[in-house]
């Protein structure tokens, strides 16, 4: 499935204190003829490579593998990062290499995002495991010499840094060259679908926030969900709030219900807050609550850490569509441009069918991070519920709102917004 961009703005998050680093590290290496780069850049890098995996392995899989390394690469040379789960692979060839592995050649277009202040190089060298059947043996090799683990050797892919001083790569790594390009479906001034949003009469809206450094009250993502029900019980009328008793891995469940104008007429709006420890493990009875109210739901957000992508796979994974139903997710951590994989796509071309959604973008929004995000200024929660009852920025406008003027650091964009007709 192709990705398709929104041109970025950059974006300092504010709801949550996530841990993950990232380093300057080198610029990438470029030849002549470098592209500006004012704004976050959505990028196109094509390349050729090879995987070895098991014999069994379906190609796509093994090139996913391989190219997660690619989240270390270019986050400690170029404050950037690569969407490789939705990667596009052609020309995939097999041959036997061993009596339990084959080579796999392949050619892949992969969706990159470079922040502000990059220099954008027409080519650019990449590294990544050779072998996907020996990535054990790959980390315990290169961790301390190609980067260190910040989160354990097992995630090594997160560190991995080519450029680091006195790296020396051998032949379990696959090297190539891509060519960069500015991204094909990058857009510049789409708008979310305000009409299909409130075109049943109603807003629903359902946030989950994980919690950041405990489960108390005190703590970050237990504060924003407060603020958020807050700012939404204040803006309707007849605002009430129902808490839901706590159970399972829901720390914290709360409802509220009202009415709003839009355009002289009285429309609902719901909101759904959940307060969970981790999205990864908050259980069945979660899952289940979450992916009945995500069904309906016009907004889903999530707000807290990444979990390494664990917790983002997860919530993909659980939530929910209906046929024709539009909605606008955005997930809110470290990261999420690279961890959200094809799932929630895959599920809605599965419902509307490949010949009127053949992408599974038609009737989805996602809003991803593409750098880590810290609690820095007003929950961005909260200017997408203004933008929505306003029904009149788009999304470049949005997303500078998100960003402030002094907040330079993290970048964020939108994708699925390229076949978006709505105009105010």
């Amino acid at each position: 499935m192709a990705s398709s961009l929104l041109r970025l703005a950059v974006l300092g998050l504010s709801t949550l204190a996530a841990a993950c680093t990232v380093d300057a590290g080198e610029e990438p290496s470029s030849d002549e003829g470098e592209l500006a780069s004012v704004d976050g850049t959505p990028l196109e890098f094509k390349f050729d490579a090879e995987v070895v995996a098991a014999k069994d392995t379906l190609p796509k899989n093994a090139v996913v593998a391989q190219l997660e390394y690619m989240q270390g690469v270019l986050t400690t040379a170029a404050r950037a990062n690569a969407q490789f789960r939705f990667v596009d692979v052609t020309n995939v060839r097999e041959r036997a290499a061993d009596a339990t592995t084959k080579r796999i050649s392949y050619s892949a277009s992969v969706a990159v995002i470079f922040p502000a202040g990059q220099r954008i190089p027409r080519r650019y060298d990449l590294a990544v495991p050779l072998d996907v059947t020996k990535l054990d043996a790959f980390n315990q090799k290169y961790d301390g010499r190609c980067g260190t683990n910040a989160y354990g050797r097992e995630t090594f892919w997160h560190d991995f840094n080519p450029r680091a001083q006195g790296c020396r790569l051998e032949a379990d790594v696959m090297k190539m060259r891509a060519t960069v390009a500015p991204h094909p479906l990058g857009t510049t001034s789409k708008f979310p679908e305000y009409d299909k949003i409130w075109a049943d009469g109603s807003l629903d809206i359902v946030t989950v926030y994980g919690a950041i450094s405990n489960t108390t009250d005190e703590d970050t993502g237990a504060r924003d969900r407060e603020a958020f029900l807050g700012k939404v019980k204040g803006a309707l009328t007849g605002g009430t709030r129902t808490d839901v008793a706590p159970r399972g891995g829901i720390l914290k469940q709360s409802v509220v219900t009202g009415k709003i104008a839009i355009s002289g007429v009285e429309r609902t709006v719901r909101l759904v807050a959940y307060f969970v420890e981790e999205a990864k493990s908050a259980g069945a009875d979660f899952e289940r609550s979450y992916g009945e109210e995500t069904e309906k739901a016009d907004l889903v957000v999530y707000s807290g850490h990444s979990g390494l992508g664990k917790n983002i796979q997860a919530l993909a994974s659980a939530t929910r569509a209906r046929r024709g139903k539009y909605q606008i997710a955005f997930f809110n951590g470290c990261q999420t441009f690279g961890y959200l994989g094809p799932t929630m796509h895959e599920t809605r071309r599965t419902l509307n069918g490949a010949a009127t959604d053949p992408h599974g973008t038609k009737f989805l929004d996602v809003i991803v991070t593409t750098l880590p995000a810290y609690a820095e200024r007003t929950p961005t929660e909260q200017l997408l519920f203004d933008a929505v009852v306003a029904r009149r920025k788009g999304y470049n406008e949005l997303l500078r709102d998100f960003s402030g003027e002094q907040w330079t650091s993290h970048l964020t964009g939108v994708f699925g917004e390229d076949d978006n007709t709505f105009r105010p």
